[in-house]
Order: structure tokens, then sequence, then C-alpha cells
């Protein structure tokens, strides 16, 4: 069970929480990574025509000054056929913060076969981007905190010495003390 008491919050506790966020960070972005990777090794890939782009540019906050910058994302939509022939139309899931797509341009599309409208456009940015970013953000937090970790264990042993080096000390200067004795 979990003990939320004060005195057992150290610093190499509290760095060990960090490090379970980290790994679920990383993890996350690995599952996605994955899921990228298994999708294209099971999809069919064919080739597509870019038939418009829709920009969508992000609201303000209610909280937020009128003059914040607002992003503007891209989400291209590609036309393709697939294998029995059928004609098929996905915007794309995933976005990109530039307009390289332009209306008429050929791209290799790769799709589900079972659901043809499960498409991603074989684009390195819109597909390893995002899961990337997630992926190597966990890992450098746990690099970080394995780091803190490590330096904590050193400091803590550096004090340990220092506190029984302090008592060896203050032991030997109490018996080298002639004891004064009251007579009665």
């Amino acid at each position: 069970m979990l003990a939320f008491e004060p005195e057992k919050w150290t610093l190499p506790g509290i760095a060990r929480g960090f490090l379970v966020f980290g790994v679920l960070i990383a993890g996350s972005g690995l599952i996605w990574t994955a899921h990228t990777a298994l999708f294209l090794s099971r999809s069919v890939k064919t080739q597509g025509v870019i038939v418009e782009v829709i920009a969508t540019t992000s609201t303000r906050s209610p909280g937020e000054r009128p003059g914040a910058i607002q992003s503007t994302n891209y989400y291209p939509v590609v036309e393709f056929w697939d294998t029995s022939g059928a004609r098929h139309e996905v915007k794309s899931s995933r976005a990109a913060r530039s307009d390289h797509y332009r209306r008429g341009d050929e791209v290799t599309v790769h799709y589900d076969p079972q659901d043809p409208e499960q498409a991603f456009i074989r684009d390195t940015w819109i597909l390893w981007f995002s899961p990337g970013v997630i992926l190597g953000a966990g890992l450098i937090w746990m690099t970080f905190v394995g780091v803190l970790l490590h330096f904590s264990k050193r400091f803590d042993a550096r004090l340990a010495e220092n506190k029984a080096q302090f008592f060896k000390q203050v032991i030997q200067s109490s018996s080298e003390q002639p004891q004064n004795k009251k007579k009665d």
C-alpha cells in the first residue's frame, strides 16, 4: 500500500515517482511508434492524389490574450483507389504544421485492406514526428531522473560518511576529557 507519510518523502523516493512518469511517457511513445510500424507492415500501398488541404487554426482560450500566436495545422485529403477498384477520399488523421502538400500532388498511400478509410500518406513527418517526440521526451526524462538518482545516492553515501566521522570525533573528544565527579 502507498504510504503518504511526509518523513518518507525523500529525494530518491520522489525521483522514483518521476522515473515512473518518464517510463509511462516513453511507453506511450513506444506503443504509438510500434502501432504505426505494425499498421505500415500490414497495409496495402498504392498511389493517391491530394484533392484538398484543410487548414485549421487553433482557437484562443477565454483567458488567452488577444494577440497570442495561433497555430495552423494542415490536414491533406487524399483520393485513392483500393485493390477492388473502389474510390476513397480520406482526410489525414495526423496534421503537419507546414503546408507542403498542394492540390494535385501525387503521394504514396498506405491503407488497411479491411477498412480503406484507415489510411496514411507515406510522409516521414506525418507518420513519425509525434510518436518520436513522445518517445524521445520520455527517454530524456528518464535519463535526467536516472542521473539525479545516481547523484542522490552518492550524496547520501557521502552524507552518511560525514555523519559517522562527526559522531566518531564527538565520542573521541568526550572520552578524552576528564570527567568531573562530584564529591559528597
